[in-house]
């Protein structure tokens, strides 16, 4: 066996290496296990004493990228390797950074076009793919490289946008070698020539690697090139990018029409995104206008009394499809005027405070089971007391709770509920932007951008759920019934005033009190109250609302007022109550009525 090398698998089953022979004549077995173990370590000695070039490594690296005129930079790689079956095993990986932060931190941006790949010489099959801001060649197929080896390849690809244009000097920036190399270089060269020549002065190069320390030598040549050599070699993933400034108007700058293109490329996802969330917007506000209420604008017939069974509360929710505080004080008034509680206003310096008091039991035989729900939260025993302030927060939140939920269980979906169609037709507009948004995104810079824009479309979306709702049958019926009563409460006055009755019955007292809790739930106090007057006079009005049972405390002056407090003043005291932070009620015109001026009402 003399003279002759040994091969077997290494450790990792990656291929056969080469052990270089140990000089003079093999142990000679003489006996058993003990020559067999002789035989072993002496094959294990001559391994561990292989020579370094054994290792995988890249041995040469060169880089000559030539500026073209147009800015475009044409790089030819010419990289010669070590490949063991460890790491190249079908073959190179090379990686190109697209995006990235400059030497000065400044931002960079490349676009990358592979041209071809050869492999001594000879075409070599590669594919490119994209990750993340890196764009990763892959040379070679399935195939394995033959073991050990040492092929040449050459890499050719140009790439645009790496010319930043200054006030002076123009400056480029390339990654001639990537943080990708998981081997070390032993050498390696770039050279940079530029489309003219240019003397040494105006030219400044800089070189960077991840090893730190100096490593490069620079040399600029006044034909208009710059090279920059590594003195030492470059452990895996130290990497290396250079930068050379140079005057302007050696490269043509870029067109105004293809930096609109690149800005384009860079911003569509971003352009998208707003562009779907502005849609979504237009159509849910014009959907939301088309369905909140459909009879409004229709021919209604005039109804003079409310439909059976329904709550002034009932009549507001499937007006609004929605519960508000308003809803609250109409049922709390209609309770009132049934003779279940008693509405008192009193002094408290100068405002006006409210005070409920329960005056009888049977809270079952309130008419409706909103009503019900209410009271019996509000006040549960009966000559129960609450004062409308913040120290009775808590309870007058669990009323306001109760009394939405019976309103909630009784209304949807039996007679409102939420519009299927425009919700698919806005989900399906979110979807259509949202996705390609995101998709044409995924490597640009505007990325976060475009996500925040993606995701305030949720908020969009859940509003738009909340408000749209469609009417069933038996809703259009209803809806048809209070707005037929609404529009003959607030035809009234005119009619007394012009005394015409119509079919109307006659407006006294009773029939003002039975209803202001409708014309409350259906704005409409005001016209109701003026109607009152009309009829019967206004001293004999203000004489008739003075002798309610229902309500005392302030003198009744205005009765103008008085149907304010009822409506206005009465739902902002109850919305400043159950959420004391807002400081205005969208529903009812502000907090104007919740603390007037408590000597007249």
């Amino acid at each position: 066996m003399l003279g002759r090398s040994i091969r077997f698998r290494d450790a990792h089953g990656s291929g056969l290496r080469h052990c270089t022979p140990l000089p003079g004549p093999l142990p000679v077995i003489t006996s058993g296990i003990d020559g067999l173990t002789r035989v072993v370590i002496a094959l294990l000695l001559a391994c561990v004493m292989a020579p370094a070039s054994a290792r995988e490594r890249i041995l040469r690296h060169d880089v000559d990228a030539r500026i073209l005129a147009d800015g475009r930079i044409d790089v030819t790689e010419r990289i010669e390797l070590r490949a063991e079956g460890r790491i190249f095993r079908h073959g190179l990986v090379r990686e190109f950074p697209l995006r990235g932060v400059g030497l000065d931190g400044e931002p960079l941006v490349a676009e990358v076009q592979v041209q071809d790949v050869l492999r001594d010489g000879r075409a070599e099959p590669w594919r490119v793919e994209r990750v993340g801001d890196v764009l990763r060649l892959h040379t070679g197929d399935a195939r394995h490289l033959p073991m050990p080896s040492q092929p040449v390849y050459t890499v050719h690809y140009r790439s645009a946008r790496q010319i930043v244009p200054g006030e002076t000097q123009d400056v480029m920036t390339l990654d001639a070698m990537g943080t990708g190399h998981p081997v070390p270089v032993e050498q390696a060269t770039v050279s940079v020539t530029l489309p003219a020549p240019v003397e040494v002065g105006g030219l400044r190069a800089e070189g960077v690697t991840a090893a730190g320390g100096r490593d490069l030598h620079i040399a600029l040549s006044a034909t208009g090139q710059a090279r920059w050599t590594l003195t030492r070699p470059l452990p895996a993933h130290a990497g290396l990018r250079v930068r050379l400034a140079f005057p302007k108007d050696i490269a043509a700058a870029p067109e105004p029409r293809q930096q609109v293109i690149w800005w384009l490329r860079d911003h569509a996802g971003l352009i998208l995104a707003l562009a779907g969330w502005l849609v979504l917007a237009i159509y849910c506000v014009l959907r939301w206008q088309r369905v909140r209420q459909p009879l409004v604008f229709g021919v209604v017939p005039l109804r003079h009394e409310p439909p059976a069974g329904f709550s002034p509360a009932g009549l507001r929710y499937i007006r609004r499809m929605r519960y508000d505080a308003r809803a609250f004080a109409a049922d709390l008034l209609a309770s009132a005027v049934d003779d279940h509680l008693r509405i008192q206003r009193v002094p408290q310096g100068a405002r006006t405070g409210w005070r409920i008091d329960r005056t009888r039991e049977g809270a079952h035989a309130l008419p409706t089971m909103e009503q019900r729900a209410l009271v019996s939260a509000l006040l549960p025993e009966p000559r129960d007391t609450v004062e409308l302030r913040r120290h009775s927060g808590e309870r007058i939140a669990r009323a306001w709770k109760a009394h939405e939920t019976a309103l909630r269980r009784r209304f949807q979906p039996a007679l409102f509920r939420a519009h299927r169609g425009a919700i698919v037709g806005a989900l399906a507009i979110a979807a259509a932007s949202a996705g390609p948004a995101l998709w044409f995104s995924r490597h640009a810079p505007t990325l976060p951008a475009t996500l925040l824009v993606v995701a305030s479309m949720a908020p969009v979306l859940l509003a738009f759920v909340m408000l749209v709702r469609e009417p069933t049958a038996e809703g259009r019926r209803l809806l048809a019934h209070a707005e037929g009563l609404r529009r003959s409460m607030a035809s009234a006055a005119k009619d007394a005033r012009r005394g015409v009755g119509g079919t109307a019955p006659q407006l006294d007292a009773a029939r003002y009190a039975r209803l202001l809790p409708y014309a409350v739930a259906l704005d409409v106090e005001d016209a109701w109250t003026s109607a009152f007057a009309a009829s019967v006079g206004a001293t004999a009005a203000r004489n008739a609302v003075a002798g309610f049972p229902w309500y005392r405390g302030i003198t009744v002056t205005d009765l103008g007022r008085f149907s304010r407090s009822m409506g206005d003043s009465l739902s902002a005291r109850l919305a400043a109550v159950v959420h004391p932070r807002r400081r205005r009620h969208r529903e009812t015109g502000g907090d104007r009525a919740a603390g007037e001026d408590t000597r007249q009402a």
